[in-house]
């Protein structure tokens, strides 16, 4: 036992420590953030669950109780592993084991990235800076941003795996740097976005270091990873027609408001719980986080003056990823966001410090690389002392709502909320903005008929009807492309022209079984598809490592 924990001593103390940023986790009940649509969210990946809808693409009880293509556009990762945890610890118990686990895989994936490379105790100031960057507590107690926070907890998992398959073509590490790469396309579009580009600069970095030795094999983990994520990637751009994603850029999410000031980044350390207003008084935080860039500094110092030039060029790649990220946060870059169009759509500049506190804990294991001996010692309990005791305060919520039940959170007004919530941000192009709740049954536009035995699951739908004249039926789901209606088990026409977009049935005189499914485009079966090709391809390469070689 002994022995173990010296070897394991780094990682126990940063689990240990994930206590400090952990612990409003355990309080009974729930908590405050932006985003209060993790249960739901939960609760509606798990209906897909039961219903057999795999991958799961529609949800029935959002967009006001419409229905909408959620996790056809919204990175479904968290989510399936949330709606898995749910059947053990119910709904709340399973969003709250969503916020737990990428605050504490964060820091270990950091601390064993920069241990790979800088080495043990180096490692452990990096997974101590990544762990209480005040980023990351941002998203998880303020903004309650799940697939954000995950992508940031994989993505030195990422880092790390791709490092090794350069540096060793063995079969662990393609199978391990292909799953981590494929977990952080399915985690966060906008973290997809942002960190792909360093990811391959740092993959060629390392190559070139190796001197191009086997340089084909990072590549083709990276293709397989985006063949396994295809079943949502190919969807999630391609399909992006097919909502009005003008919404996700409205005025207060256009990134024209959403610069922030040097001030911001580098000084000011006020935390509050409101929205992102960068010229308000009350605004979010944007900092960088202190000792985080102070170490950035410190580093070029040490490097400018210090004899021992070590790890250069991997330093200046370092500063030039967190340089790059830290610019693109202040409207001196907005020529790169005119010029670069998809960039709208990451919305707030501030989103770059994913970037720059990334590269900021890597440099502090770097700085503290230049140390040994007693020096290293203190200057390393020193920076975790310090880093713990300027930044654990900002993870916590403004509000805790003590006992909240899934019972409750789930029913009456709490569950018309969620239903409510981001309604424009995924509604299809063909439906209007609906101001009250879906009608919980089909209803007779015109004509004269009864209806009964309607259900409605997360990808189908069913009810009887009898019409004692020629009737339009509406249906209480938005109509969107896959949409399939059957009648008397036979396919039939429908309509989307009423009001808000939702599906409408003409129906002769009679007696009719009415019933929908949610089917596949091409585009989405192609997605299927490759994906399909990509785990067979993975397998067949977790037993015969030369077909890739």
């Amino acid at each position: 036992m002994k022995k173990i924990f010296s070897n394991n001593w780094p990682l126990v103390l940063i689990v240990l420590l994930s206590g400090l940023v952990v612990w409003p986790l355990f309080v009974s009940g729930y908590f405050s953030h932006h985003d209060n649509l993790q249960v739901i969210r939960i609760f509606e990946m798990r209906k897909c669950f039961v219903d057999l809808q795999i991958p799961c693409r529609w949800v029935p009880d959002m967009g006001f109780g419409n229905g909408y293509p959620l996790f056809n556009f919204y990175g479904p990762l968290a989510y399936y592993l949330g709606a898995v945890v749910s059947f053990l610890v119910g709904y709340i118990g399973a969003a709250k084991v969503l916020f737990l686990l990428p605050l504490i895989l964060g820091g270990v994936g950091m601390y064993f990235l920069a241990k790979e490379i800088f080495g043990k105790i180096p490692g452990v100031i990096s997974g101590v800076l990544y762990l209480f960057a005040p980023y990351r507590a941002l998203d998880a107690y303020v903004r309650g941003a799940v697939g954000e926070s995950f992508a940031l907890a994989i993505i030195p998992f990422v880092f790390l795996f791709t490092l090794r398959l350069v540096k060793e073509k063995s079969r662990k590490n393609f199978l391990l740097a292909t799953i981590s790469t494929f977990l952080l396309f399915v985690s966060h579009n906008i973290m997809t976005l942002l960190f792909t580009p360093p990811i391959i600069v740092w993959i060629v970095f390392w190559l070139y270091k190796e001197k191009w030795k086997g340089f084909k094999l990072p590549f083709i983990s990276l293709i397989l990873a985006f063949g396994l994520a295809s079943f949502f990637v190919l969807p999630a751009f391609f399909e992006k027609g097919l909502v009005q994603t003008d919404a996700l850029i409205r005025a207060e999410l256009d990134f024209r408001a959403q610069y922030v000031k040097v001030s911001q980044l580098f000084v000011d350390r006020s935390w509050n719980y409101g929205g992102s207003q960068p010229k308000a008084s009350d605004t979010i935080s944007y900092q960088i986080g202190w000792p985080m860039w102070w170490l950035v500094v410190a580093s070029l110092f040490v490097t400018f003056f210090s004899k021992r030039k070590k790890k250069l060029a991997l330093f200046s790649l370092l500063i030039l990823f967190f340089s790059f990220s830290v610019f693109m946060t202040h409207n001196r870059s907005a020529p790169i966001w005119e010029l670069i169009k998809i960039l709208a759509y990451v919305q707030f500049p501030w989103r770059f410090l994913s970037i720059a506190v990334f590269s900021a804990s890597l440099v502090g294991g770097y700085l503290v690389s230049f140390f040994d001996g007693k020096s290293l010692i203190i200057v390393s309990t020193g920076l975790v002392v310090i880093t713990v005791l300027l930044n654990w305060q900002y993870f916590r919520p403004e509000h805790f709502y003590y006992g909240l039940t899934d019972t409750e959170i789930l029913s009456g007004q709490n569950f018309v909320d969620q239903q409510k919530g981001a309604l424009l941000d995924y509604l299809p192009k063909t439906a209007l903005e609906p101001r009250e709740l879906a009608p919980k049954d089909p209803y007779v536009a015109s004509g004269s008929a009864t209806i009964t035995n309607f259900v409605n699951k997360s990808g189908s739908w069913e009810f009887k009807v009898k019409a004692e004249e020629e009737s339009t039926v509406e249906v209480p789901v938005f109509d969107f492309p896959g949409w399939k209606v059957f009648v008397n088990g036979e396919e039939f026409p429908h309509a989307h022209e009423n009001i808000l977009g939702r599906i409408g049935v003409d129906l002769p005189v009679g007696e009719f079984e009415v019933s929908g499914k949610f089917t596949n485009t091409p585009i989405r079966n192609l997605g299927n598809t490759i994906t399909l090709v990509s785990i067979v391809l993975v397998a067949i390469y977790a037993k015969n490592r030369k077909i890739f070689i």
